[in-house]
């Protein structure tokens, strides 16, 4: 007969994924694990292994060292919805569906953060900001760096989920996806021209960003670049 004390660990390890996803059905989660190889023949040992991979990519609390990462997440929230990056250096705030700079700021402190409770963001300078009810985590890079080198060459059909923020030397900002945004902040307003691209002929810091437009039309030139963020990408995996 198998220990059965061995059952208690083994529930808690589904319950830690359980919480890090809580939209998922119980047997959804079972699928993805049979999709992970985990069924008819599995040990325990293979289930729990697989659970602790799930369970860092998608944890139900955020892992924070001193109150703050040491990792790049994705963050998710409701009421209001957000979608925020957090790193070790800085935390970048966009709202879905909604025509806005992103905000990007440095932080002092992250306080306790689990699926299901409330997001709450300290900047250098002390002030809190809430920013909804966390609905996800993911794991994004286990070790980040602090800025992309370059994008030089990057085709935008090869892009997958990743996403940019490209600090230009006149005081714009170009949000990078599988379109591109650039905003234009004036004194009283934000003006935003938004286009579709190729592919990145120049894309790198102390030289202009210079965009190839779809269809064969002449690249398009802005300033030069000042810096390059990472905001979204695909989950982590074991194989980065």
């Amino acid at each position: 007969m198998q220990d059965p004390l061995r059952i208690p660990g083994v529930l808690a390890a589904v319950q830690r994924v359980w919480e890090g996803q809580p939209d998922l059905s119980l047997p959804t989660l079972f699928g993805i694990l049979s999709n992970r190889g985990i069924g008819w023949g599995a040990t325990d040992e293979d289930l729990v292994r697989e659970l602790g991979v799930l369970a860092r990519v998608h944890p139900g609390e955020l892992p924070l060292v001193d109150a703050r990462v040491t990792a790049r997440y994705l963050l998710r929230t409701e009421s209001p919805e957000h979608r925020v990056m957090v790193d070790p250096w800085r935390v970048i705030v966009r709202r879905p569906g909604v025509t806005a700079q992103p905000g990007v700021w440095s932080y002092a402190t992250l306080r306790p953060a689990f699926v299901g409770g409330p997001l709450v963001v300290t900047s250098q300078e002390g002030i809190d900001h809430r920013l909804g009810v966390l609905s996800g985590i993911t794991l994004l890079d286990a070790a980040p760096s602090a800025t992309v080198p370059s994008l030089c060459g990057v085709q935008r059909r090869d892009r997958g989920d990743a996403v940019h923020l490209i600090s230009l030397a006149d005081d714009s900002t170009v949000l990078l996806s599988h379109g591109l945004e650039r905003f234009v902040a004036g004194r009283r307003s934000l003006d935003r021209e938004e286009r579709t691209w190729e592919s990145l002929v120049q894309c790198r810091p102390g030289v202009p960003l210079v965009v190839q437009p779809p269809g064969g039309g002449p690249p398009v030139e802005y300033a030069a670049v000042q810096e390059i963020l990472s905001v979204e990408d695909a989950p982590w995996s074991e194989d980065h």
